[in-house]
């Protein structure tokens, strides 16, 4: 049994994104559209069974229409050519109210065929060319349910995390007495498993995780853990894998070094239980998808005309950078470390040329470092010797202020200092 792992899709993400003048659409959700695309015609030409998608569909739980239909489309088309697709909700995907509807449950609301989607616990039976396979899911769960609920209340986080901790073993018990031992199965997850390493998407999802530790998961009881959530592609447990995608394409420049793609999964089942089966997997990467590329210049000792013309100085180490690297199709962000008196000198828009005629897809930034020496003593006085009124009176010397207007400032300093009651 051969099955495609994919996760974490994010369509509807436009960060550095602009129109297609062919489509309309922007040019960042067609990346996102086309990495898709890739995966599934990869997977297809491989032959798979089924399709794993452990959840993040979208970018936000409201996704629009456009956005929505793109997805759609790209489901129903697998789904028609009899290959089942199981959807399992991440947090992504979830509103923010437990009555509303999530944003893939139209699949199941209109009953397409060869679509099932897994918004709460529970066992899931796929039917495939190569035989059953069992799926227990493990969707993206919140707090919030337990937070409405009058007696837990006033709990603290970590209260209510081992709350949740004890429900989620308890309903994993009771779809794992479920399975049948002789027919392969499959434990589907959207969560943080202890252990895993974040990419750039840790700042938006820290104070939010329930960590979920391997031990909760009895992964025992299974061929194969198939996981999303985290952008990073990386496997977590050998023996049974227990394995992240990661992310189809590339967010931001903290994925800038991650491989992207997916993973193909192989069921060997000569038809003497779990305990002779044996499972393999490949991450697949795709190389394809959109390069963010961080440039760090540093001219700051060039010398003679990098000094008078730090703008040709950027523009030689650029081309270098371009003829190792390409920069062709490239998200690029530009750090340039230069002097203090190359600063004003440094001609933005010409770098900004060189780069387009690199033919870049986007400039993020350019960003200038300078090394200002920080100047911790005044006439053999250290900094911190000295009264906020005092330092003042030393600037106003250092720029030869006029002693009678200098007099008038510090005695209305003086006056503002005693009244504010600056310590």
């Amino acid at each position: 049994m051969r099955l495609l792992h994919i996760s974490d899709v994010h369509f509807g993400i436009e960060t550095y994104s602009r129109t297609d003048p062919q489509t309309g659409l922007p040019t960042r959700l067609l990346d996102f559209m086309h990495a898709f695309d890739r995966a599934v015609r990869a997977a297809e030409e491989m032959g798979i069974d089924a399709v794993l998608f452990t959840g993040d569909a979208y970018k936000s739980r409201d996704p629009n229409p456009t956005v929505q239909r793109e997805f759609a489309k790209r489901i129903q088309k697998i789904a028609a050519k009899g290959i089942p697709v199981f959807l399992l909700t991440g947090n992504h995907d979830l509103p923010n109210m437990s009555s509303r509807a999530h944003a893939i449950e139209i699949f199941d609301t209109l009953g397409v065929p060869n679509v099932h989607v897994a918004r709460e616990i529970g066992f899931h039976t796929l039917h495939t060319k190569s035989g059953p396979l069992q799926i227990v899911a493990l969707p993206w769960v919140t707090r919030s349910g337990l937070i409405a609920k009058e007696e837990y209340r006033g709990r603290s986080l970590n209260e209510l995390d081992e709350l949740m901790t004890e429900r989620i073993e308890k309903s994993l018990e009771a779809r794992i007495k479920k399975i049948d031992p002789e027919i392969p199965s499959i434990l589907a997850v959207h969560a943080t498993v202890h252990g895993a390493v974040y990419s750039s998407e840790r700042s938006i999802m820290l104070g939010q995780d329930l960590i979920v530790q391997k031990s909760m998961l009895k992964v025992e009881n299974f061929d194969y853990v198939a996981v999303g959530h985290i952008h990073k592609q990386q496997v977590i447990n050998a023996e049974v894998p227990i394995v992240y995608p990661g992310s189809i394409e590339r967010i931001d420049f903290g994925e800038e070094k991650e491989d992207k793609g997916f993973v193909i999964v192989e069921i060997a089942d000569p038809g003497f239980g779990r305990s002779h089966r044996q499972t393999e997997h490949r991450f697949v990467p795709d190389y394809m998808t959109r390069p963010f590329r961080t440039l760090e210049l540093n001219i700051e000792g060039i010398e003679n005309d990098g000094l008078l013309n730090p703008t040709s100085a950027v523009i030689q180490e650029l081309q270098r950078k371009a003829a190792e690297d390409g920069l062709a199709e490239a998200i690029v962000r530009l750090k340039i470390k230069l002097r203090p008196e190359q600063e004003s000198a440094l001609r933005e828009n010409e770098i900004r040329n060189v780069l387009n005629e690199f033919k870049v897809y986007q400039i993020a930034s350019i960003t200038k470092e300078t090394d200002r020496q920080r100047r911790t003593r005044l006439a053999n006085i250290s900094v911190e010797e000295l009264t906020p009124l005092q330092l003042l009176e030393k600037y106003l010397e250092s720029k030869r202020i006029d002693p009678q207007r200098m007099e008038i400032l510090l005695k209305r300093a003086d006056a503002l200092i005693n009244r504010v009651g600056i310590e």
